[in-house]
């Protein structure tokens, strides 16, 4: 058994906190030290007796400052503030980041989850969320019951659970749907994150991976964590945000990366050009990278790589080097993020002391994730395919993927976000345009945008516009492609993915792209041929 995984659960209590002992740097007013059995950092949460700590991002705009009267008079026993505050009576501790504070005061509460797990994250803008799959499942075939918190559920260590309210987004309430950006975004709020951490305890897991995202980790709901590993998928942002915002994202990878304990280990991306800014980030902790072959980068080299053989409609076939022998692994889910993903995996494994013929078995157990290449196979005789790829990076992969698993020609669903930038869409044309045969253009989420506006500046893109068909009813494009397409064609629909809704300028209806694609094809399948292309 790896070292990492032996004597990690000792007997775990539940405690009140000594607020003295958990915030050491924090100024006291009125008290010398404070014990708490509860907290919250919603004043309309709040219950008689815990501490109310002023944070601000609760929900976008709110400041707990503006509500700790409010939070008195609903019983709070004290505050946690960031500023002396006058409404907070004689009783209240002064910390740098209430944010923080609230977070770990969350994780002592628990009983310190992370001192009795093996606590492992996975951060990234991109493939975060399969690679926190494919830890997982390597974890459990070394014989170690893991939990997970992802995008794609809550799992406890017995089985998965969806989040649904266990959640508390910013800014989204039960029922509610933002129609901003970050609608999308997975961003467990701490505590949640602590009550799902200590159930892995109670339920007797010895690891949790946690899927970190940069709205998390700004939120601070990480803060508190011991973390023993850490993986750095990417050290980027997706489109669209100003730059200041993108170098938020990478001090908020940063900072996740600082919270790896010393003698625990730091996964990056040797592809990723931005990744050597984590190098000196924390010394105190291992450094181990990843990299595919052929190199992104000749000039730098990888502790872990892996090199694609095969690509078919049944996954990929892929050979990792770096661990204590050479693997060949069959992956079930289809395409070069996936194997990348695959690949962060078993760099992280290896730097957790697991052998080689346990991660193959881990990285072969993993079956495709909803709306990642996600296949419909009604009996048809062609290839279709969901794909969330919406930046042109993305939509290229998936298309090159698609070609793989392709004898005939590549159709393409795409549309671009309202409120995107013209040259973001004019590069998701260019894309496109390189790598499939016939495309459609359709509406994607409009948002308050003209959505004819969007498809022009699509078309604009295009150098060879003759190849192109505007369709702006996204049920009308999918059926569309799927009634041109001919035997060994491949169909790949993509910017949704598993999301199953439109966001129009005052609201969200439902839209599933896989529901309406697989409704045609039942209703005009024809027997499927499967072909297979080498890489």
């Amino acid at each position: 058994m790896a070292r990492w995984f032996v004597d990690r659960l000792p007997e775990r209590g539940i405690p009140s906190v000594s607020l003295r002992r958990l915030l050491p740097q924090a100024q006291f007013v009125g008290c010398a030290d404070w014990e708490v059995s509860g907290c919250s950092d919603d004043h309309r949460r709040l219950d008689p007796g815990q501490v109310f700590v002023a944070s601000r991002g609760a929900r976008p705009g709110y400041d707990g400052h503006a509500h700790v009267r409010e939070a008195l008079e609903r019983g709070a026993a004290g505050v946690v503030v960031e500023r002396h505050c006058p409404d907070a009576g004689r009783l209240q501790v002064v910390v740098d980041d209430a944010a923080a504070a609230h977070a770990r005061i969350c994780q002592a509460l628990a009983g310190d989850p992370s001192q009795h797990l093996l606590a492992a994250a996975v951060t990234g803008s991109f493939g975060r969320t399969l690679a926190s799959v494919f830890v997982r499942s390597i974890f459990e075939a070394a014989g170690h019951r893991s939990g997970l918190v992802g995008a794609l559920g809550f799992f406890d260590g017995e089985g998965p659970h969806a989040l649904g309210a266990a959640i508390r987004r910013p800014g989204v309430g039960p029922g509610r749907t933002r129609l901003d950006r970050t609608d999308t975004a997975f961003a467990p709020d701490a505590l949640s994150l602590a009550a799902m951490m200590a159930e892995m305890v109670d339920r007797g897991c010895e690891a949790a991976v946690l899927e970190a995202s940069a709205e998390a980790i700004e939120h601070r709901a990480f803060a508190g964590i011991d973390l023993h590993a850490a993986l750095v998928t990417d050290v980027s942002a997706p489109w669209g945000f100003p730059e200041e915002v993108r170098l938020e994202r990478r001090r908020a990878k940063a900072r996740l990366v600082r919270q790896v304990v010393p003698g625990g280990v730091v996964i990056v991306n040797a592809d990723d050009p931005n990744a050597e800014i984590l190098g000196g980030v924390n010394l105190d902790a291992d450094r181990l990278s990843y990299a595919m072959e052929p190199a992104a980068r000749p000039d730098r080299s990888a502790d872990v790589t892996g090199r694609i053989v095969r690509l078919d409609a049944d996954g990929t076939r892929m050979i990792v080097r770096g661990l204590d022998r050479e693997i060949i692994v069959d992956l079930r889910p289809v395409g070069p993020r996936a194997a990348a993903c695959a690949l962060a995996a078993a760099a992280m494994a290896r730097a957790l002391e697991i052998d080689a013929e346990t991660i193959a078995i881990g990285l072969e157990r993993v079956a495709p994730v909803a709306g990642r290449l996600e296949s419909i196979n009604e009996g048809q005789d062609f290839d279709v395919r969901v794909d969330a790829a919406e930046t042109p990076e993305a939509i290229a992969e998936a298309l090159i993927a698609a070609r793989a698993v392709a004898a005939g020609r590549v159709h393409c669903v795409v549309g671009a976000e309202g409120g995107s930038p013209a040259d973001h869409r004019r590069r998701i044309a260019e894309a496109v345009e390189a790598c499939a045969d016939r495309i459609v253009l359709t509406s994607h989420n409009p948002r308050s945008e003209d959505p004819d506006q969007i498809l022009d500046h699509l078309l604009a893109g295009f150098r060879r516009p003759g190849k192109v068909r505007l369709e702006p009813d996204r049920r009308r494009a999918i059926e569309t492609v799927l009634s041109e397409a001919r035997p060994g064609d491949a169909v790949l629909i993509v910017g949704k993915g598993r999301h199953t809704y439109q966001i129009l300028a005052d609201r969200a209806v439902p839209f599933d792209d896989v529901a309406i694609a697989r409704d045609w094809l039942r209703r005009h399948a024809r027997p499927i041929r499967p072909v297979t292309r080498s890489a």
